[in-house]
């Protein structure tokens, strides 16, 4: 006999055991119940046992998460403090405030400010394109002037909702000082051509992926600069963006042939990611 809506049949004891809603623990009352190992008597003990301990974990981890939120009032509103923490060890906060047409959640602008002092571009690359979709889903945007993180307005109905995704968004966006090497290594490229197109400031005109000239066709460079007609003395620049052996090689290798006549008309330039290298 199979299994009935009633609950599971266990054909060696004879007796039915309702499905719980745990598929962990189902797997583990199948097993038992396959090897004729629990009575009924006996198992019913145990899942007892078991829903005991997981409510009591359930209302550990509440009060835990409770006991690390802070709500005070503040001038503006409510000032909403959690335990989680940034890298400078502040806790992560924002305020809560209400206006004619609902309430509004926002930081202080302290945080993105700070990565902007740090030379860590936000407004767009990769950087930027990560922290608008972690805001997009907490129904959030960053003011482009204050460097504040707010929400639109929104109904008191939706607070609960609206300051849990809020403070997922700020504890998430941390991630943005903590990127990956690969990802880094992904936006030393976006940043070092940021860089130079800004140092020309539009004295120049840049290509991607291509080569100094048709004679150097077989070693295509990551940014070629050709400088404007009116700067006197100026070269061709072919730039290689270098976080390997492979890629200093390539840059090596066109330094070469350049040497062999073309030395007056194109510079080759190496800028490398790890100065350990």
């Amino acid at each position: 006999m199979g299994a009935s809506e009633h609950g599971q049949f266990n054909p060696i004891s004879k007796c039915r055991f309702p499905a719980s809603a745990n598929p962990f623990l189902d797997r583990r009352l199948l097993l038992a119940r396959r090897n004729g190992v629990f009575s009924c008597r006996r198992r019913a003990r145990i899942i007892g046992y078991l829903k005991m301990q997981m409510l009591d974990l359930e209302k550990r981890l509440c009060k835990s998460f409770c006991n690390g939120i802070t709500v005070n009032a503040v001038a503006t509103g409510y000032a909403i403090s959690s335990f989680f923490e940034g890298s400078s060890g502040d806790r992560i906060g924002f305020y809560l405030s209400q206006n004619a047409d609902g309430f509004v959640i926002e930081d202080d602008g302290s945080y993105l400010s700070e990565l902007i002092a740090k030379d860590i571009r936000i407004d767009d690359g990769m950087r930027g394109q990560l922290l608008d979709a972690i805001l997009l889903q907490a129904n959030a945007y960053w003011d482009r002037d204050t460097y504040e993180i707010r929400t639109p307005n929104f109904s008191g109905e939706q607070i609960e909702r609206r300051v849990t995704e809020f403070l997922s968004s700020m504890i998430r966006i941390r991630d943005l000082e903590l990127l990956t090497r690969n990802a880094v290594k992904s936006t030393f490229r976006e940043d070092a051509i940021r860089a130079i197109k800004r140092a020309f400031d539009g004295n120049a005109e840049f290509e991607e992926n291509a080569a100094a000239s048709t004679e150097f066709s077989e070693f295509p460079s990551d940014l070629i600069i050709l400088p404007h007609s009116n700067i006197n003395n100026a070269k061709t620049g072919a730039v290689y963006f270098v976080n390997s052996n492979d890629k200093l090689n390539e840059a090596l290798l066109l330094q070469f042939e350049v040497s062999g006549g073309n030395a007056d008309q194109i510079g080759v330039v190496a800028l490398i990611e790890e100065p350990k290298m």
